[in-house]
């Protein structure tokens, strides 16, 4: 089966079934995304920071070949205490039922981190760059902090030609998130902002930033092309 044919799949009968928050609209631009990483001949596995039910990461990790690497749910699961904003209550045993009954490899590449996402990027993160992730979703932490601190980690440990995405960006009830990617932007990073919209801001590192810009103007016709911090970006 071709993740094309999985996610239409998943949309009409197994996401219903996972509690989260994803704009459907969203999910052709998945397909895009793995059209594109394919003809770059990107590979590896996926991470997710906040994982709640696997409502994003199922369709994340459907990207991944059998074999092409290790993906990553990290949360805070059962330490709530540290969920200092209240930004979604990730559950494990939820979690890896959802990976068991809906995930295109039943969760076998799946390693679950529970932790502090901000504590992880002053660690040791060579668990993650051994295979580095294909794609990046952050979704933790709602905080200026924790966003700024999950994009550094991000741009550390994604693929040199894999792509970040950045949950909540324009959601008034989460307004430190955007504060928190325009602080990062305004610092000059590696990462470009590449596409806005349904909810998502998605990144790519500089080098290949040209590249996917053409490739999902392609797919996206009716995009607009506008700025951030600078950057050319299309919203959608």
């Amino acid at each position: 089966m071709t993740y094309s044919d999985w996610l239409k799949d998943y949309i009409a009968h197994r996401a219903p079934e996972v509690e989260g928050w994803v704009d459907g609209r969203l999910y052709p631009s998945l397909a895009w995304l793995h059209e594109i990483q394919t003809e770059l001949g990107v590979s590896g596995g996926v991470m997710e920071i906040g994982v709640h039910h696997g409502r994003f990461f199922l369709p994340l990790n459907a990207m991944v070949a059998q074999g092409e690497g290790p993906s990553f749910a990290i949360d805070l699961f059962a330490d709530q205490s540290l969920n200092i904003d209240r930004s979604g209550t990730g559950n494990q045993a939820i979690f890896t039922g959802h990976l068991a009954k809906h995930d295109r490899h039943r969760g076998v590449n799946v390693e679950c981190v529970q932790a502090d996402s901000t504590r992880l990027r002053h660690g040791d993160l060579s668990r993650f760059t051994k295979v580095r992730p294909k794609v990046i979703s952050i979704d933790g932490g709602h905080t200026v902090e924790h966003t700024i601190s999950d994009l550094e980690m991000a741009q550390t440990v994604v693929h040199e030609s894999g792509a970040v995405f950045l949950d909540d960006i324009l959601n008034p009830q989460w307004v430190g998130v955007f504060e928190g990617a325009v602080t990062y932007l305004q610092r000059r990073p590696v990462l470009w902002p590449l596409l806005i919209g349904y909810n998502k801001l998605l990144l790519v590192p500089m080098s290949v930033h040209g590249k996917y810009l053409v490739a999902f103007r392609k797919r996206m016709p009716a995009a607009k092309v506008v700025l951030l911090c600078g950057y050319t970006l299309l919203s959608h």
